[in-house]
């Protein structure tokens, strides 16, 4: 039932974002919040078919809402994020107060590039392009690229120690 009406405050927010019974983007955060919240693995399944079941649309609208912890979880859900779902995701940036910023963008990374590698490339590159990053972007991913060839680097000289 949440779904649902998730499902329907984030079309009336793509439709009509100015009308005055639409809610605002970050009203509908706390809604995300709720949702994800009680992902158990027993509802996990049951969740992440009814939200790749939303439109492509509704999903990228519902990463829009979310905040970087949200976002996160929802990566973890989809299961075939588009190019514009990952742009959006990518563009997310820890609250001012989050005192380990760089980990909770890492997770971030971390979640999207399990779900699309390729994707999160070419979506990293458009963004890049388009200039549509905070200045800490190009060097949190750099860095996140780094760790990346450092943990292959580390599985081929040890790979039973992956188990």
């Amino acid at each position: 039932m949440q779904i649902v009406w998730l499902a329907g405050a984030l079309k009336k927010s793509l439709q009509q974002p100015d009308a005055g019974h639409a809610l605002a983007l970050d009203e509908i955060t706390p809604y995300i919040r709720l949702l994800l919240s009680e992902v158990e693995e027993g509802r996990r399944q049951e969740l992440a078919s009814r939200i790749n079941g939303l439109e492509e649309s509704l999903i990228s609208q519902m990463l829009r809402a979310a905040d970087i912890y949200d976002a996160t979880i929802l990566f973890g859900l989809l299961e075939h994020p588009t190019v514009e779902q990952v742009a959006i995701a990518l563009t997310k940036e820890a609250p001012a107060f989050e005192k380990s910023a760089q980990l909770v963008i890492d997770k971030l990374f971390m979640a999207i590039h399990r779900q699309a590698p390729a994707v999160m490339e070419a979506a990293a590159t458009m963004i890049v392009a388009n200039n549509e990053v905070s200045p800490h972007f190009e060097q949190a991913y750099a860095r996140f690229k780094d760790m990346l060839m450092d943990e292959e680097l580390l599985s081929a000289l040890f790979p039973k120690a992956r188990a």
